[in-house]
């Protein structure tokens, strides 16, 4: 299976996280193509309304990774960021740095700071989140000893 991409910045940002040029680095409207999923992306041999339903990342994107780029790009600092919306720098660092989950509120502040929708930024969170569970092998081990009940009923 051959997948393509229209952009090499998109398949780098695809394959690694982030383009290596630094002309798409840090763009806000490559941090907003990540989020939403834009990839514009052709599986030869396979009907395109199932990419999105088949394609899983190689590497995990928080959506902290996503907004700390945003930042870096429009050259604001977490300490500015955090006192505009009124949480603590250490509590907006530990979402920016993947260490703790970025909550509706957080998503709504600062999205209402940067301009963003929030709803991306939880789809992104809720991807993560999804994603890291499938990939833990002891809650895979669980989730096999859990009985199908679904066929009772």
């Amino acid at each position: 299976m051959l997948v393509t991409f229209d952009k090499d910045y998109l398949k780098e940002l695809y394959n690694y996280g982030q383009a290596r040029d630094k002309k798409h680095r840090f763009q806000s409207q490559n941090c907003r193509i990540i989020i939403n999923k834009v990839f514009m992306v052709h599986i030869e041999g396979i009907d395109d309304n199932m990419i999105a339903n088949n394609l899983e990342p190689f590497y995990l994107t928080h959506p902290g990774e996503v907004i700390k780029d945003e930042l870096q790009y429009r050259g604001i600092s977490q300490r500015r960021l955090a006192e505009q919306i009124g949480v603590p720098v250490s509590q907006l660092n530990e979402v920016l740095n993947a260490k703790r989950q970025l909550s509706a509120e957080m998503a709504l502040l600062i999205g209402k700071a940067l301009g963003l929708d929030a709803a991306p930024l939880l789809s992104l969170q809720m991807n993560y989140n999804l994603l890291s569970a499938k990939r833990d092998k002891s809650f895979i081990e669980r989730l096999k000893e859990i009985p199908k009940i679904a066929a009772a009923l």
